[in-house]
């Protein structure tokens, strides 16, 4: 027992002085776990029984209603934090700020569609390497509750769906559906397996495993057979890979806790909660008591809404006082015996096309590419300020009684305007792909970005939009010069006059974003849903996915085409730190730096007026940015603070 304990204590201190970002562990103590660790070998004979003698002791379970650790009553602070949303070079920064908020533990989701965009093609690099994350994590002795889908709602992108799950006959979304589970399978067959060993009990940080999200809020587990047989494979399929000795969690809102669960009672699955910031949790926390097994229910409360997202359009960003912050959660911290998880602790960014979209009162709203959030760990990993301009961090840090160390705050650089040199037509770019006919982007293949249909006529006078057809937004080209344009978002029906002398007719239909949550969710194809003429268009994908074929010219003084285009620049850095793209001089598109894409603008609609470049994106010397701006305009200036409403 004394080599374990040698090894367990002396794994400890390191493991506390990497947190604190102390001395390195001098090389006695890592002779002195070597040594340890012979004699164990020696003794048992292998590595393996080493290992599990190590972690022989860890234990993450329920009893008497609360979470045990090692046998202690424990209770979990958690905050969400999505890897997706933050570059990986900031993981670690990201992590160190929640922890010195006063949280114990990192919540996160798995977006399906961020791993598998192209049916059978996985990927866990880089920014996607969600194990790294895992890691990151119990590197600061975080704990992780993993929240696997494979729906997420979180305003991501069909809910973190893959877009190509629209092209499969027959197939079901959110139910018992053979073709749906089949695919579902599969991705989980490569996603949970390298899980296992992440797991608390074999050493990992991974207490709880979250099936579906907030499905109450879509099926019913208590009125529907195939609902509820839905739920049970998910479980089936879980269990398979990663066994019983995790968590296992579904989520809603109290009064839907039997829609979203089938185990009313069944200790195999703890049904949690979630919803806003209050001043009493106890009525919500009596129904979960309830709905659980005896003695299976503390108290747990997934999601705690720190603050809201915010849509194109909004008169200003989502927000709320500080004083709001510190006491809701202070209310939460105060029960002895609850647990709960920020949402959002930090946001960050819906980088590329992965911001989605909602459907209020029956219209269409787009998410801002911002997921700031208004968590108390901003967008950019600064304080939040809240509405009352007071400091929404400390005011949660404060509730928490929260002592760990917060790393320095993060530096933030203008570097002055973008100067573009060249210039490209957005239509005059090879395809992707090419097809003839009122087709839509999933059944090209194509996941994100624009498409569009080119007719030679004869044409009408007029065209006619429905926002009912129209899959996001459309702008109107005859030969080549913008004459008008319609949006879905705006609920009414748009009539554009063409040119009598036109020869060449485009609708570039742009994906603003599929909707993230809701019903309306299964069925958000992209295009045009209805010819809003006669004729037989060819089509053509622009998914922007790899902007390297762009055909560059030198930029004409004094030509300002009203027309989708591409315009390349630069930016000068002399050191690379966090800084903004302001976008006033700009209408609507996307902005790349050095390749990576930050994400939509769309500055005639606010309340986001700049777009967040953080530090690892840019390099020192010339930086190239790329705009498209579907209005053909061209003013961009790297400024130091965001600009909202």
């Amino acid at each position: 027992a004394a080599p374990v304990l040698a090894i367990t204590a002396i794994q400890a201190l390191f493991v506390d002085q990497s947190a604190r970002k102390l001395a390195p562990v001098p090389k006695a103590l890592a002779a002195m776990t070597a040594l340890a660790t012979l004699l164990l070998v020696a003794q048992y004979g292998c590595w393996s029984h080493v290992q599990s003698l190590r972690t022989a002791r860890r234990s993450f379970v329920i009893k008497d209603d609360r979470f045990h650790k090692e046998g202690d009553p424990i209770n979990i602070k958690s905050g969400s934090v999505h890897y997706s949303r933050v570059p990986r070079a900031y993981w670690r920064d990201r992590l160190e700020r929640a922890k010195a908020l006063g949280l114990n533990a990192i919540t996160t989701y798995v977006p399906w569609n961020f791993h598998e965009d192209v049916e059978g093609r996985f990927d866990f690099s880089e920014d996607r390497d969600v194990y790294a994350f895992a890691d990151e994590a119990r590197k600061l002795n975080l704990l992780l509750i993993l929240r696997i889908g494979p729906y997420m709602c979180g305003e991501w992108d069909f809910g973190g769906f893959p877009a190509w799950l629209l092209t499969k006959a027959n197939m079901t979304l959110r139910t018992h559906n053979k073709p749906y589970l089949d695919a579902v399978d599969k991705f989980w067959d490569h996603l949970l397996p390298r899980f296992k060993r992440r797991l608390y009990s074999n050493g990992g940080p991974i207490v709880m495993v979250q099936l579906e999200n907030e499905f109450g809020d879509y099926g019913d587990c208590s009125a529907n057979e195939n609902d509820a047989a839905y739920m049970k494979h998910l479980y089936s399929k879980a269990t398979q890979h990663l066994g019983t000795s995790v968590i296992y969690t579904t989520v809603s809102p109290a009064r839907n806790l039997h829609k979203a669960s089938p185990w009313r009672h069944d200790a195999r699955v703890l049904a949690t909660i979630d919803g806003p910031l209050s001043s009493s949790y106890d009525a919500d926390f009596a129904l979960q008591k309830a709905f659980n097994a005896k003695g299976n229910s503390p108290k747990m409360w997934t999601e705690l809404w720190t603050g809201w997202y915010t849509h194109w359009g909004d008169s200003k960003a989502a927000n709320r006082t500080a004083k709001d912050y510190g006491d809701g959660v202070k209310a939460m911290a105060s029960d002895s015996n609850a647990s709960f998880s920020l949402y959002m602790a930090h946001g960050g960014t819906s980088f590329g096309f992965w911001a989605g979209a909602n459907i209020l009162e029956g219209r269409y709203v787009a998410d801002v590419t911002s997921y700031d959030y208004s968590a108390p760990i901003s967008e950019d990993g600064t304080h939040q300020v809240g509405a009352d301009g007071a400091d929404g961090f400390a005011a949660v840090r404060n509730a928490l009684h929260g002592t760990s160390e917060e790393p320095p705050p993060p530096v933030f650089r203008a570097y002055g305007a973008v100067v573009f040199e060249d210039e490209a037509d957005l239509l005059a770019q090879d395809a992707t792909c090419a097809s003839t006919g009122w087709r839509t982007q999933e059944q090209l293949g194509q996941a994100h970005g624009f498409i569009n249909y080119a007719l030679t006529g004869p044409f009408p006078d007029r065209l006619a939009f429905s926002p009912s057809t129209l899959r996001d937004r459309v702008q109107v080209l005859a030969d080549g010069v913008l004459v008008g344009s319609a949006y879905r978002g705006d609920a009414k029906n748009v009539s554009i006059a063409l040119p009598s002398s036109m020869t060449r007719l485009d609708l570039l239909v742009e994906n603003c974003g599929r909707v993230n949550y809701g019903r309306e969710l299964v069925d958000d194809r992209k295009g045009l849903l209805e010819p809003p003429l006669d004729g037989t268009p060819s089509v053509s994908c622009l998914p922007l996915a790899d902007l390297s074929a762009i055909e560059w010219h030198s930029i004409q003084p004094g030509r300002s085409p009203a027309a989708p285009r591409f315009y390349r620049g630069h930016l000068q850095v002399d050191a690379a730190h966090d800084t903004y793209l302001d976008t006033r001089g700009l209408s609507k598109g996307f902005i790349w730096v050095n390749g990576q894409n930050l994400g939509r603008f769309w500055e005639t609609r606010g309340p986001q007026h700049t777009l967040y470049v953080p530090a690892p994106y840019l390099r020192r010397g010339a930086n190239e940015v790329i705009i498209l701006d579907l209005d053909g305009r061209t003013g961009l200036e790297s400024v130091a603070r965001p600009r909202w409403n």
